[in-house]
């Protein structure tokens, strides 16, 4: 095998940070864009979830949760800075990433996809993602106010970054004008649009056909 394979799914804020990570970490993949409804055998062989992202590496190394992928990307490349720099950093790193993945995601899927669920509680998982929001929003106010980069741990791009934009671009996209007109987490937006205006993001947000064998080879991060 030539290429690393990373099975990916375009909207899936999962394989976004993955993608996300393996652009920025200049790690090159075959990019296999995945049928939801369809999901090829050779996705299912290796990975018992069957769910995007999944890297197998050129080691045959598979990888089937995104935030190992990202850090496999940052260890790969030797940016362990985004890691953390010392153990009090990458504990605050990983705790927000906790937070976003097992608090937030839970009230942002019973939000955005409320009819799915229960919709009279919708605006009880709104309110609950807000404080999630609003606590990440005084984070880079902090940073704003020492002058410093809008950045969520001490004013420098890490992995929480990285891991948490994906799913506050979701909740924005369940009420675009709302999010964009809400003074309460404008440094909130100011630091989402960094990630929409950041020259790799249409790179990352391509479409793609899904995959077959018959296709040549899609190259991503070269």
């Amino acid at each position: 095998m030539k290429h690393n394979i990373l099975y990916s799914f375009r909207r899936c804020p999962y394989a976004i940070r993955a993608r996300w990570a393996l652009l920025n970490t200049n790690q090159v993949v075959e990019l296999r864009e995945v049928d939801l409804k369809n999901k090829p055998v050779e996705l299912i062989e290796i990975s018992k979830k069957a769910t995007v992202p999944v890297l197998k590496t050129s080691l045959n190394q598979v990888i089937d949760e995104s935030l190992d992928i990202m850090i496999w990307c940052i260890e790969r490349s030797n940016m362990h800075a985004l890691l953390g720099d010392n153990n009090d950093k990458s504990k605050k790193i990983l705790s927000l990433i906790e937070t976003n993945d097992k608090v937030f995601k839970y009230h942002l899927d019973r939000f955005k996809y409320a009819s799915r669920f229960n919709s009279e509680e919708l605006e009880t998982h709104q309110a609950a993602c807000m404080k999630i929001l609003l606590s990440l929003n005084n984070r880079l106010k902090e940073s704003s106010n020492r002058r410093k980069p809008l950045f969520l741990v001490d004013a420098k791009e890490t992995l929480a970054d990285w891991a948490i934009w994906p799913f506050v671009r979701q909740f924005r996209i369940a009420d675009i004008n709302d999010f964009d007109q809400n003074h309460e987490i404008k440094f909130l937006r100011r630091w989402l649009n960094y990630f929409f205006t950041h020259k790799k993001y249409p790179i990352v947000m391509n479409k793609n056909k899904p995959w077959n064998k018959v296709n040549e080879p899609l190259i991503f991060g070269n």
